[in-house]
């Protein structure tokens, strides 16, 4: 049997994103294996059902520390000589870093999947600016794998790394986004709610822009113009730009947002909003939520970053505003709660 072997960063990322597209080589006749950092037994559990072989590696996301890199990179070698796979496929930038390399070594067919560019590519920090410089290196000696093909959400993110690591435009591959199933996420009208309902649903990320959608809020409570912030999500931990537990809950007391907490369920919370907000300054792939929410024909105002303005139409299947400018984005959600159910035809 052939084998494909996922190798991305975290498994709760791959349960909610890649379960389906894995299921899919699984039925295609794939022996399935999955290197990440498993903390969920949960999770394994789930897999494990589906079939699908588990290796659990060491891997912190946030982590600068070299030594713990390298010896992930060599517990990763260790996993994949004896897996021996017919295509690695490799999501978030450190498992597209060392599973690049690996391949490269061992002459296998790669996959480098990109989900957004992150940080790396968009922070002015400098220890993310020398982080960049050696990323392009390494993505350069990657490419040179003449079975190497990266693939992106979509075609800002290509543009910009295909200049920067001298791509050919034959090794690269944009998907759209990872898609969702529209026999889950129905069309429905909206609801004629009294209060309006905004949701905002992403992880705690500050450059996720919930910071600047309160700040909206204020502006437009300010005028006399309410509605009702539910916020659903996932905490972050060990990420300096994580959004703490206490902050979030001193903003529902405030009356600012209602905290909904993690949510399994969000088709429900799309169908009992009237607009979907995600005015993120992360270098997004094609963000599920704004996927959803178009599926089941609600209006989404989002900030002009790439995934974003590839999805949203503006003045069409929703609203396009300009990055970090929380007045703009108060003037446009007032046009877009004003307007109700009449905003667009989408």
């Amino acid at each position: 049997m052939r084998k494909l072997c996922y190798f991305i960063n975290s498994d709760w990322y791959f349960d909610l994103h890649w379960i389906d597209r894995a299921i899919a080589s699984r039925d295609a006749g794939y022996e399935i294996h999955i290197i990440s950092h498993f903390i969920d037994d949960n999770i394994i559990n789930k897999f494990k059902t589906f079939g699908f072989i588990c290796h659990n590696v060491t891997l912190d996301a946030q982590s600068f520390n070299a030594l713990v890199f390298f010896r992930t990179y060599h517990d990763v070698q260790k996993i994949i000589k004896n897996i021996k796979p017919d295509l690695l496929h490799c999501i978030t930038i450190k498992p597209c870093l060392i599973g690049g390399v690996l391949a490269k070594k061992f002459n296998l067919p790669v996959i480098v999947s990109f989900v957004g560019l992150g940080r790396v590519f968009s922070s002015d920090s400098m220890p993310l600016k020398l982080l960049r410089q050696f990323t392009i290196a390494a993505y350069k000696y990657i490419a040179s794998n003449k079975r190497c093909i990266f693939m992106f959400e979509h075609d800002r993110d290509r543009k910009k790394l295909a200049k920067l690591v001298g791509l050919e435009k034959q090794q690269t591959i944009v998907i759209d986004g990872a898609g969702i199933n529209p026999e889950i996420y129905k069309y429905s009208l909206e609801q004629d709610n009294d209060v309006p309902v905004v949701l905002f649903a992403s992880r705690m990320l500050w450059s996720k822009g919930l910071g600047d959608l309160i700040e909206a809020k204020k502006i437009l409570r300010s005028k006399n113009i309410h509605f009702t912030l539910n916020v659903a999500g996932i905490l972050v931990e060990n990420d300096k730009d994580a959004i703490s537990l206490q902050v979030i809950e001193n903003w529902h007391q405030q009356g600012l947002i209602n905290w909904l907490g993690r949510s399994n369920n969000v088709c429900d919370l799309i169908e009992q909003s009237n607009i979907v907000a995600l005015p993120s300054v992360y270098s997004e792939g094609v963000p599920r939520i704004l996927l959803e929410a178009s599926s089941v024909g609600r209006a989404c105002i989002a900030y002009d970053v790439g995934g974003c303005d590839s999805l949203i139409i503006d003045n069409d299947n929703g609203i396009i505003v300009k990055s970090n400018s929380p007045e703009e984005l108060a003037d446009k959600l007032a046009f877009l709660l004003r307007e109700g159910a009449n905003k667009f035809l989408i």
